[in-house]
Order: structure tokens, then C-alpha cells, then sequence
């Protein structure tokens, strides 16, 4: 019953996962080749949100391979993806908006943003050794192990339900600033929030993976976590209080 249920989660995961990941594709390649009506590459984009918010401590950067964008809070750097850094599409401007998003998030210091920050290494440890520790202490009959192992794991993945608000947040701020700079159309702004809803449903797909997971863990691993510890054989009867 447990390996159907597996089967069934892993299954429903990956063809979820594809789907969303085909829709995102088709979506980049359509606005990625439609040029945005300011004629602004990614990296001039981001610039002028940084500027007008007056982020002068936030650098940008590019980044080799493509959708592979992100800011990072602990050094205050954007990162851009060559099809992004260069290039006036609205994809681009999309894109780069987004993740100027983030910058302006740890600007205010956005709580959700905040905590993912502090958490991530700790979640990426979990991930890492959770669920191998939960397997070796199967293997030894180490019921303490087990539990360490599934909680870590189940931990790690409980961290992408905070992703969700941080991302449709980032991408709400984007929208906004790129209003406030007047540099779309009615067909740019329609582009932009097509890209960026696509690129929001990866992170949905992702965390309705791992809700996935934390219930088949739950079933997998609750005997171990929830059981009673079991009375040693002794070899005489204990006495009887009156």
C-alpha cells in the first residue's frame, strides 16, 4: 500500500512538474522574442527600479544558462541570466522587474523574505541528510534516528510553502514599480504578468510536490514518530503494587 501511494505522489509530481515547466518554456520563448514598447534591456530595467527606490548598495550582475535569475539578500546582488541582462523583451523586463522585487522586499525588510532567508541553509541541510538518516536508521532498527530523519526532511520541504507568499509578493512589487516608470504598454503589461504568473506556478507545482511528500512521509513514518516505546522482555515478573 505504501509503495502505491509513492508511486502515485512521485508520479502525479513529475507530470505536474512537466506541465508547468512546458507552460513556463512557451511563455519565456513568446515574450522573450516580443520586444517591449521601451526598448529597455533586463539590466536597465532593474537599474531604474533601483534607482528610483534609491537602492544604490544593490549590484546586478549576469548569470550563465537561462531562467537562471535570482537576487541574493545576503549580498545584495541581482543576478540576471543572459537572455534577461541584455535583451529589450518584455520577458526581460519581466523578469528583471521581479527580482528587483526581492531587492526592494529586503529593503523593507519583508518578514516572509526574512525568515526564508535564515532558514534556507538549515532547510538545505534537512533535504540533504533527512531522508538518508531516516533510511540508515531503518536499517539499524534506531527508531530515534528515524524520526530525526523524517522531521528533517518534512522540514526542509515545509519551507517551499513560504516561498509562495514571497514570490507573488515580489512579483505584485514589480508590477507596481514598473507602472510607477511608465515603461509598458497595454500588450507589455499583459506579457508581464503572463510571464511572471508562469514563473510563479513552478514555484506552486514545487510546493504542492513537497505537501505531497510531507503526507507520504506522515503515513511512512508514523509509526515510528507516534510510537510507544515498547516494554523490554524481562526475564521475571515484576511484583505487583496492592
Amino acid at each position: 500500500m505504501e509503495e502505491i501511494i509513492y508511486y502515485i505522489i512521485a508520479g502525479g509530481a513529475f507530470f505536474l512538474s512537466l506541465a508547468v515547466r512546458k507552460k513556463l518554456e512557451l511563455t519565456y520563448r513568446r515574450w522573450g522574442e516580443t520586444r517591449n514598447s521601451a526598448n529597455i534591456t533586463g539590466v536597465q530595467t532593474a537599474q531604474a527600479i533601483l534607482d528610483a527606490n534609491q537602492m544604490s548598495a544593490v549590484q546586478i550582475g549576469r548569470n550563465p544558462g537561462k531562467l537562471t535569475d535570482y537576487y541574493n539578500p545576503r549580498n545584495k546582488n541581482i543576478r540576471l541570466s543572459e537572455a534577461v541582462y541584455g535583451v529589450p523583451s518584455v520577458a526581460a523586463m519581466a523578469v528583471a522587474a521581479h527580482e528587483s522585487g526581492h531587492a526592494i522586499q529586503d529593503e523593507v525588510n519583508y518578514v516572509p523574505l526574512e525568515v526564508r532567508t535564515f532558514l534556507a541553509p538549515i532547510a538545505a541541510s534537512g533535504a540533504k541528510f533527512g531522508l538518508p538518516a531516516a533510511i540508515f536508521g531503518s536499517f539499524l532498527a534506531f527508531p530515534l534516528l528515524v524520526q530525526v530523519g523524517i522531521l528533517a526532511y518534512a522540514g526542509a520541504l515545509l519551507l517551499q510553502f513560504l516561498t509562495l507568499p514571497v514570490e507573488f509578493n515580489a512579483s505584485k512589487r514589480a508590477m507596481r514599480q514598473l507602472e510607477m516608470l511608465q515603461v509598458m504598454n497595454e500588450r507589455d503589461k499583459e506579457g508581464a504578468k503572463e510571464v511572471m504568473r508562469a514563473a510563479a506556478m513552478t514555484y506552486v507545482a514545487g510546493t504542492a510536490s513537497s505537501a505531497g511528500y510531507i503526507i507520504y512521509l506522515a503515513i511512512l513514518g508514523g509509526r515510528w514518530i507516534f510510537r510507544k516505546p515498547a516494554l523490554p522482555n524481562l526475564p521475571f515478573k515484576p511484583p505487583q503494587l496492592p
